[in-house]
């Protein structure tokens, strides 16, 4: 959970855009967003060099090539005011579009990305507070983003919002999810069920001597959790012959958010997926051709979809109607998932009470559906 001081640093971040006259919510959200992910690249770049030393490894893909050692951030951070600005305006983000992302998913959501602060004192004041942030420690990330997102006036008029990370954790470890698995979150928002996957995938498949400690990347000192234990780094070594099939095949989110779409990908490609499937898709509507393009596609759903949303008819896939003719978005989110399952395909989804105990018809379909299936399987 965010703590009061860290929600006090971005308070005060938020402030010097607005006095630097970038007053417009999502603009500050998304530069922001950028700057993070511009530290975010140099400590994966930082961990990637660790782990080539204790390896030994020689010849491994670097972010950052010979020549673009000046975009890093542990570079950018001593610079003065004036020359952050050039390096950032310049060519920190024809990096993001050309070079750190050109083969990834969010290539193509960073295809537009500019830097619209225009005051070098400004950049500099955000650079500063950035850096200060803990980024490495636990989910802060996500917490900062759900921090940060609490700022939109416009913010879960569909009833979504981040789930907490433990509830996350223990849905990924029922379903135990196997590196041979295709996984779908059909309303993936920042993709943090994705994201978990990755991480129980890492957990499940690290040989125990390779395990180690995190270290902060400044002061090298061991990171300690709330309660006070080591933070333990998995690296997945015994994934490596599903490693292809995990970068290119496994991972599937949709949203209609371009924003929420943005930062999933940032935080995949941070956590080591170069190119999952994060795709701009409205899951529920007649357009979006999700269940014709994926029926009986994915081994394992798992999502948290918005609750408080309601759907014109006539914008609803059709077949969705044909269990139950609803404008509730839970349920229809329900129907969705049986469809995209394979046959025998698991799902863990948060759901409110009304799916268990409504009285409607459309209620009551719903539930038959669900209980027909089981039956079918068992």
């Amino acid at each position: 959970m965010i703590t009061g001081t860290l929600k006090s640093k971005i308070d005060k971040l938020w402030l010097e855009f607005w006095a630097g006259g970038i007053t417009n919510p999502l603009t500050v959200i998304e530069q922001i967003s950028f700057l993070m992910f511009a530290r975010m690249l140099d400590m994966r770049e930082v961990a990637a060099e660790r782990r080539a030393r204790r390896t030994g490894q020689e010849d491994w893909d670097r972010i950052f090539p010979p020549d673009k050692q000046h975009l890093r951030w542990s570079h950018l951070i001593n610079l003065g005011a004036e020359e952050q600005l050039i390096i950032v305006q310049g060519e920190m983000f024809r990096f993001f579009r050309e070079d750190a992302v050109k083969k990834s998913t969010l290539g193509k959501y960073l295809q537009d990305a500019q830097c619209v602060i225009q005051k070098a004192s400004l950049l500099k004041t955000a650079i500063n507070m950035i850096n200060d942030l803990p980024l490495m420690q636990g989910d802060t990330k996500g917490d900062l983003y759900e921090y940060l997102l609490s700022k939109l006036t416009t913010a879960g008029v569909a009833g979504q919002f981040r789930t907490p990370r433990h509830v996350i954790r223990a849905m990924v470890e029922m379903l135990d999810v196997k590196p041979t698995e295709a996984v779908c979150d059909p309303a993936c928002g920042t993709g943090g069920f994705l994201i978990e996957t990755m991480e129980y995938l890492k957990r499940t498949h690290s040989s125990e001597d390779l395990v180690h400690e995190e270290q902060d990347e400044q002061s090298g000192e061991i990171i300690k959790d709330d309660h006070g234990n080591s933070m333990l780094v998995y690296p997945g070594d015994q994934l490596d012959e599903y490693r292809s099939h995990i970068q290119n095949d496994m991972f599937h989110g949709f949203d209609f958010d371009s924003t929420m779409l943005r930062i999933a990908a940032m935080n995949m490609l941070l956590h080591g997926i170069d190119n999952p499937s994060i795709d701009y898709k409205d899951s529920l509507s007649e357009q979006s051709k999700i269940v014709e393009d994926y029926e009986g596609n994915f081994d394992v759903v798992l999502a948290n979809p918005p609750f408080k949303g309601s759907i014109d008819h006539e914008n609803v896939f059709k077949g969705l109607m044909s269990v139950a003719k609803t404008r509730k978005t839970e349920l229809l989110f329900l129907v969705l998932m049986t469809r995209i399952l394979k046959n025998g395909g698991r799902c863990a989804v948060i759901v409110p009470d009304g799916v268990l105990f409504g009285s409607s018809a459309a209620h009551v379909a719903v539930r038959r559906m669900l209980v027909a299936i089981n039956w079918r399987v068992s």
